[in-house]
């Protein structure tokens, strides 16, 4: 494979790229909705499939839930893939103070029998997105190298509980 650097390519040959690259977008932007979270990432908005991936059952077009937050439950590694590749929640998402969706994806690829936990964001407001908040270990899951990975990656968290397994979560 050979890479160019943009100062290498013609004025014209910059313009035919940018037009491909629009061309492109709009290709993978009409084979699904996806909304601008203003900081270069594209959530996707087929929010059914992203309830169906958190096996959470709403009708969010009912008046009284369009401005709501929901909580979902627990998730496993696999859920948190597919909610990555297909552009349900971003990398870069961080709840608050928690540390960045990458960071736990990386701690659950290292330990896939942690669960992660959080919220979505109703499909009608305009920050739509899935967050997490925190992370929970089956007490059976635990063992001495966990526990400590586990309490130095929390040790910012507001709330950290090691009785019946371990869970942690930030505000």
């Amino acid at each position: 494979m050979r890479y160019i650097h943009a100062t290498d390519l013609t004025a014209s040959e910059l313009t035919t790229l940018s037009i491909l690259f629009v061309i492109i977008f709009n290709i993978i932007k009409a084979k699904g909705e996806f909304m601008d979270a203003g900081n270069g990432f594209f959530y996707n908005l087929d929010y059914k499939t992203r309830d169906s991936l958190l096996k959470l059952e709403i009708n969010w077009e009912d008046k009284a839930m369009t401005r709501r937050i929901i909580r979902y439950e627990p998730i496993k590694i696999d859920v948190l893939k597919k909610l990555i590749e297909m552009r349900f929640i971003n990398l870069e998402e961080q709840q608050n103070n928690a540390p960045k969706v990458q960071d736990f994806y990386e701690f659950l690829v290292r330990y896939p029998n942690v669960l992660v936990y959080g919220y979505v964001v109703s499909p009608f407001r305009k920050d739509y997105r899935v967050s997490i908040e925190g992370m929970i270990v089956n007490d059976q899951d635990v063992d001495k190298l966990l526990m400590e990975e586990f309490l130095e990656f929390s040790k910012t968290a507001d709330q950290v509980r090691i009785d019946e397994g371990l869970v942690c979560w930030w505000d």
